[in-house]
């Protein structure tokens, strides 16, 4: 099986919305109103924010390709871009998306390891993220990765306001290897 990681362009938006959308409401589907998802994934994932993330000089988004076929993607901010002002030093992994179908395949690991990468070159000395404190699979890989929580916020998913945990992990050199 072969696995890429590949910097996604504005040629990739249309498979960039897709995957958005269902991999969103696969997470928060069956915890929330159909209006309240609909609403969240007309807003946050339309063609025009979407373009607007991709073109900002501060945020990077990621496929990665599992036999030439994309299976999930990373977007990353840094700057003013971040969701949360945590500093120059450091830089948000604002989403990790995986198809249900690509689970469980190591896919998470590889993109965290792109994220770390992209961190150690931009110099940052740590990275962090938001992850929603119903979600103990995440919670687990996160914790496996090396992310200390920092902190929370509220995270708005239409009308229902639901409660991210903030992760935080300093980076040495040893993590640019994993």
């Amino acid at each position: 099986m072969t696995i890429l990681i590949k910097k996604c362009t504005l040629a990739d938006l249309s498979a960039l919305q897709q995957i958005s959308r269902v991999t969103f409401a696969d997470t928060f589907g069956a915890y929330n109103t159909k209006t309240d998802l609909a609403q969240y994934l007309d807003r946050s994932y339309s063609e025009a924010q979407l373009k607007q993330e991709l073109t900002n000089p501060n945020s990077a988004f990621y496929f990665i390709l599992v036999a030439g076929v994309p299976a999930g993607y990373l977007k990353i901010n840094v700057s003013s871009a971040q969701t949360e002002q945590m500093g120059d030093e450091a830089l948000e992994v604002q989403r990790i998306y995986i198809l249900p179908e690509f689970k469980r395949q190591g896919l998470g690991q590889k993109l965290i390891a792109q994220a770390i990468t992209v961190a150690k070159k931009l110099s940052k000395q740590a990275i962090w993220l938001g992850v929603w404190e119903n979600n103990p699979d995440a919670l687990a890989f996160y914790d496996r990765m090396g992310f200390k929580q920092i902190g929370d916020h509220v995270f708005n998913l239409g009308d229902s306001p639901q409660r991210d945990l903030i992760l935080k992990k300093e980076l040495d050199k040893a993590d640019v290897s994993q």
